[in-house]
């Protein structure tokens, strides 16, 4: 199956196979590359993405077929997501919407959860299981909403389920109730008094009696949400993300918020009989099927779900077992279970792994060992691995990943020892391993925090690559080699050359051009290719090309003029007949005048020096251009004295 993603901006598609007409069109509205990556990871091969940039994007996209869910990111569609989601609704009325963002930006589509136009909000950040589950309910609202009879999935599973004549049927239909009551018995059955059992069992809402103090909406939405990111969805009673939403619900019947969580819980519960019938784990999924009709007896998947069961009952149906004779009925002995009883009882009391001689799994592995009841035994294992997992959860949710790692492991161990398959086990180490690194990521911060802080100092107090070995170049370049890729490093590097641009500028700005070089260079090697750094070294270079070009001395002879004036020959050489010459070297104004006048050598010296001056000080010049604007120049003149 294909799966194609396309920009509205661009056209542009990439395809990997061919795509059926049973596929879904979502169009994202996002400019949230993680968010939009995780959607890709999560959305199945039924599900075709496209990406609209824009509100308009999308709208092409619509127009163009591609009708079926549309996501919509707040953050691009803030300021008029009421109209728009309106708008969509009135012009494409089948079109299944959601919207995500951050908590603090659901109330503005609040009212449109409630009226039903939009059909969910998914909060940030969303991990990809979430998105796999919101995708899944979608997907399923899109097909009821197009189409009036039954999905090719379920009548798929109804072929499968009906048999060539009712004699399977009645059986598969028995089995399944005794697998049902089997796991009533096994979870609620102790020879000892016991501890009420953590086991997910839904329960009604119990209402606030004389005794409890009431509690607000408020905390009762965030006791919620920290039951359901906790995973404690439907049990243990009045501490469960689906008793408080409905304790909202009791106190305001439309609050938009408490109505998601509820559909969330009932989503999240669906999707445990999912991956429990996907893992083949009929015991499971018996198990959580059972939760999810107590908690919604009308839901509209339990059906479907309860066929998709009795056909991986009947497949894994054991072979019939041949009857005894009675004699040897009433002679074999009754076979007992005191491990597994004992199991039990360690699982309610909340004794999963510790002490070591004497909890859930010691008893486990003991009753294995005696070869008692393979089925409880198991059905006993999968509760503890699922207890342990609760645990790490509950750890990860505290940002304690120590106790998180440790419970995990014990659960990763419980699951290849007794070869369970556990459903959650891979995404729970998924959180266990985002929560480590950003524990990692945390502490390498502080680290960095603290080593930047001297520099931070001697930036600020204009220390920046002087003196040697004790500026703020230098220091950060220390840190810099030893936390590249930390976010604070990039931070500060940008400050840093920020500040060094400016100091170019000020040394350049006083024509300290040298400094103004070094200073930019600097700045270069913290962040390169910055498009200011180019500007400013070209402006330097081209004042450094004009500073050479000016301390050039032209010969003034090859220079045209305006206007000369001869030198009067001083009297006393003249009557002596003295003759000579000197060397004036001086610089030619943008106006052409002479300026800053200096004898550099004469021949007899001092004798014709003041004539000269005086003389050449009356020259007009042509100004010299240089690149279209007049320049000063230094130029070299000889005046010759000499009489006829």
């Amino acid at each position: 199956m294909q799966r194609r993603q396309h920009d509205a901006t661009t056209g542009a598609f990439s395809a990997a196979g061919a795509l059926s007409g049973s596929t879904v069109d979502v169009v994202v509205i996002s400019a949230d590359d993680a968010l939009l990556t995780t959607l890709q990871q999560s959305a199945g091969p039924e599900h075709v993405l496209w990406h609209a940039p824009s509100a308009e994007a999308a709208v092409e996209l619509l127009l163009g077929g591609h009708c079926g869910i549309l996501i919509a990111d707040m953050q691009v569609v803030r300021s008029d997501s009421a109209a728009l989601f309106e708008r969509l609704q009135t012009q494409f009325p089948e079109l299944v919407m959601l919207a995500t963002g951050r908590r603090d930006e659901e109330g503005a589509v609040a009212g449109l959860i409630s009226k039903g136009s939009v059909y969910r909000f998914l909060h940030k950040p969303v991990s990809p299981a979430r998105a796999n589950l919101f995708l899944a309910t979608a997907t399923r609202r899109c097909h009821e909403l197009s189409q009036t009879g039954s999905s090719p999935a379920l009548a798929s599973v109804k072929q499968l389920a009906e048999p060539a004549n009712r004699i399977p049927v009645i059986g598969g239909i028995a089995a399944a109730v005794l697998l049902a009551v089997a796991l009533t018995v096994y979870f609620t059955r102790s020879d000892e008094p016991a501890a009420p059992s953590a086991s997910p069992v839904a329960t009604a809402p119990t209402a606030p009696t004389s005794a409890q103090p009431a509690r607000s909406t408020t905390e009762l939405l965030e006791n919620a949400r920290q039951a359901f990111d906790a995973g404690r969805l439907s049990a243990p009673p009045n501490d469960n993300a689906l008793d408080l939403y409905r304790s909202v619900l009791a106190i305001e019947a439309d609050n938009a918020t408490a109505q998601t969580g509820v559909q969330d819980v009932l989503d999240a519960l669906e999707l445990q009989v999912m991956q429990a019938l996907q893992a083949r784990n009929a015991p499971n999924a018996a198990r959580a099927l059972s939760v999810l009709q107590s908690a919604d007896p009308t839901h509209p998947e339990i059906a479907p779900l309860r066929e998709q069961l009795l056909a991986l009952s009947r497949s894994a149906r054991p072979e019939p077992v041949v009857a005894k004779p009675a004699e040897q009925r009433k002679a074999s002995p009754t076979r007992t279970t005191p491990n597994t009883d004992l199991a039990r009882t360690r699982l309610a009391a909340g004794r999963l792994i510790e002490p070591a001689d004497d909890s859930a799994l010691f008893h486990l592995r003991a009753a294995r060992d005696a070869k008692e009841d393979e089925s409880a035994n198991r059905i006993l294992a999968t509760d503890l691995g699922a207890r342990l997992l609760a645990q790490a959860r509950a750890s990860i949710a505290i940002s304690d990943a120590a106790q998180a790692r440790q419970a995990y492991a014990a659960a990763v161990a419980i699951d290849r020892e007794f070869e369970l398959a556990l459903p959650d086990l891979v995404e729970v180490g998924g959180e266990l391993d985002d929560l480590s690194a950003a524990s990692a990521q945390a502490a390498s911060s502080r680290a960095v925090v603290e080593l930047l802080a001297p520099v931070i100092r001697l930036r600020e107090t204009g220390q920046l690559i002087r003196p040697v070995g004790n500026n703020a170049f230098d220091s950060l370049q220390q840190v810099a080699s030893q936390y590249p890729n930390a976010a604070e490093v990039r931070a500060e590097q940008q400050r840093l050359a920020f500040t060094l641009i400016d100091n170019a500028r000020t040394a350049f700005a006083a024509r300290e051009l040298e400094q103004a070089e070094l200073l930019l260079g600097r700045a270069e090697e913290l962040v390169p290719r910055m498009s200011s750094t180019r500007s400013l070294r070209d402006q330097i270079a081209a004042a450094k090309e004009e500073r050479a070009a000016a301390s050039r001395v032209l010969q003034a002879a090859d220079l045209p003029r305006k206007r000369e004036a001869a030198p009067i020959y001083p009297p006393d050489a003249q009557r002596k007949g003295t003759e000579g010459w000197v060397d004036i070297e001086f610089t030619i104004g943008m106006d052409g005048t002479t300026q800053e006048l200096v004898v550099r050598e004469a021949q007899p010296a001092g004798v014709f020096d003041k004539a000269a001056i005086d003389a050449l000080r009356k020259w007009r010049f042509e100004p010299v251009i240089r690149n279209g604007a007049a320049v000063n120049q230094r130029a070299v003149l000889r005046m010759r004295f000499a009489l006829d």
